[in-house]
């Protein structure tokens, strides 16, 4: 039986029921919230809560199931070939960005290792804080923008964008223009991500969410991790085959794919399927929520923020830990990469069906604590299998986390302020996320080089960051389990 979040009595906020239409059949969940709103004359509450409501599609305009198959479809390919061609540089981009630091003068499998690369950690940290800060301060404004002319414009527009950042990077000279293409890659970043999750919450019906968006991040996943290894691959078959010897000329070969790869995702963002009938409500709607819900948005926004800060402290500091204390042999950094990933994609399928059958908290509660150990004891391993097998387990716990997370807000949030609120849920990730990666530089840069002794052993002090990133990801697990509160599942 289909499930629903639907206005309460008197329309004060929403409360779970099964819905019906005028002649019987069944609703949209999203239909049925948005069909009972209180006219107000002006917004309230915090963070995109209580908003003006934006032209909406009324309750018939939900697109059919195999229209939703269609979409769902589609916006995985999508996913999968502009995360292939940018999981295939990311394993190139940190030797990139040394090179143009003026840091790396030969081939960098030629070194050995990089023992200078930690005190670049700052200018690497920026480098992920630009991506990221653009599409925080644009991924609401797009998600808001889709909510009124159309999702799909938007995704179609914004891969456009994604072709000319791939040539960007081939034409990059210095660190200030690499900010620069990472910038406006933040932009297309906010065009299409946001927008595409929620037209692929709009065109799925409520107990598919959870599986159908693991369909969709198991593709960018897929991609993700598989990427790297093309990336290496591409590098490697510009020097052994084609002879490229001088570094900037190795190292801006693997984007030339990320232009093919970014390329092959137009088609389909065309070939979408968009349903949007007349504008529904007032200028002055808004959409009421009952107090618990309203408190579980604002928990998940301050998760999300917190989210990015840890992600900051560890996630691309992983790669500088690797070369400075493992090898720098891309190859190295790829098969830590790689093989996680390919791990945690066996896992994302069944968490998200789990979560549409025994509810997304406990799934997200479960893989989130999971994942945040992993994290802490990443750092203390430097062995090339030992932490492959430590960021295997956190790749699991990570791609079983996000289907439910995803899903969850989707069941939180009606479908006429589905594309503005999940650009909010992004853009306070960003937020924390822009900040995250500049004071975990600063943090592993004031600890490279130190040992922490413990006993007869010593672990690297790199470990700092790793282990602050694991507390803040902890207590943002905390503020989700108290605060946060799942809709309840009723059939008719």
């Amino acid at each position: 039986m289909k499930t629903t979040l639907t206005t309460s009595e008197g329309g004060s906020g929403f409360s779970a029921c099964p819905a019906r239409g005028a002649e019987g059949t069944r609703r949209s969940p999203a239909a049925s919230a948005a069909v009972r709103i209180l006219l107000k004359g002006t917004p309230g509450g915090p963070m995109g809560l209580g908003l003006k409501r934006p032209p909406s599609r009324p309750g018939g305009a939900r697109l059919s199931r195999g229209a939703g198959r269609r979409n769902l479809a589609l916006l995985s390919w999508l996913a999968f070939v502009v995360s292939l061609g940018f999981g295939a540089v990311s394993g190139i981009l940190p030797y990139y960005m040394l090179y143009l630091a003026g840091e790396l003068k030969e081939l960098p499998e030629e070194l050995g290792r990089i023992s200078r690369a930690g005190s670049y950690a700052v200018e690497y940290g920026t480098l992920i804080s630009v991506f990221m800060l653009t599409r925080a301060f644009l991924a609401r404004y797009f998600g808001s923008a889709s909510d009124r002319v159309g999702r799909k414009r938007l995704i179609v527009a914004g891969t456009a964008l994604y072709v000319v950042v791939s040539l960007g990077y081939v034409a990059a000279r210095s660190l200030p223009e690499l900010y620069a293409v990472r910038g406006l890659q933040g932009v297309a970043s906010a065009m299409v991500w946001p927008v595409a999750e929620a037209l692929l919450m709009d065109s799925v019906d409520p107990e598919r969410r959870g599986r159908s968006m693991a369909v969709y991040m198991v593709s960018t996943n897929l991609a993700m991790i598989s990427g790297p290894a093309i990336g290496v691959a591409a590098y490697k078959l510009g020097v052994l085959a084609l002879g490229l010897r001088e570094v900037g000329e190795a190292l801006r070969f693997p984007f030339l794919f990320l232009a093919l790869f970014s390329s092959m995702g137009i088609p389909a963002a065309v070939l979408l399927v968009e349903e949007r009938a007349g504008a529904g409500g007032a200028a002055g709607d808004r959409v009421e929520m009952e107090p618990w819900a309203r408190r579980s948005v604002r928990a998940l926004y301050v998760m999300a923020a917190a989210n990015g800060v840890a992600m900051g402290f560890s996630g691309p500091l992983l790669s500088l830990f690797v070369v400075q204390h493992v090898s720098s042999d891309p190859t190295v950094l790829a098969v830590v990469s790689t093989l996680p990933g390919l791990a945690g994609l066996a896992a994302a399928y069944p968490a998200g069906r789990l979560s549409d059958t025994a509810g997304r908290k406990r799934v997200v509660l479960a893989a989130g604590a999971l994942s945040r150990i992993s994290t802490a004891l990443l750092p203390l391993f430097r062995g090339v299998w030992e932490l492959t097998a430590l960021a295997t387990l956190r790749s699991v716990a990570f791609n079983s986390l996000q289907p439910a997370m995803r899903a969850l807000q989707a069941d939180l949030v009606p479908e006429g302020v589905r594309g503005r609120v999940f650009g909010t849920f992004q853009a306070a990730f960003n937020v924390g996320a822009v900040v995250g990666p500049v004071l975990g530089g600063a943090v592993y840069s004031a600890f490279s080089g130190r040992e922490i002794p413990v006993g007869p052993a010593s672990i690297p002090g790199e470990a700092v960051s790793f282990w602050t990133g694991a507390l803040i990801g902890a207590a943002s697990l905390a503020v989700f389990a108290v605060f946060v509160r799942e809709p309840e599942r009723r059939t008719s």
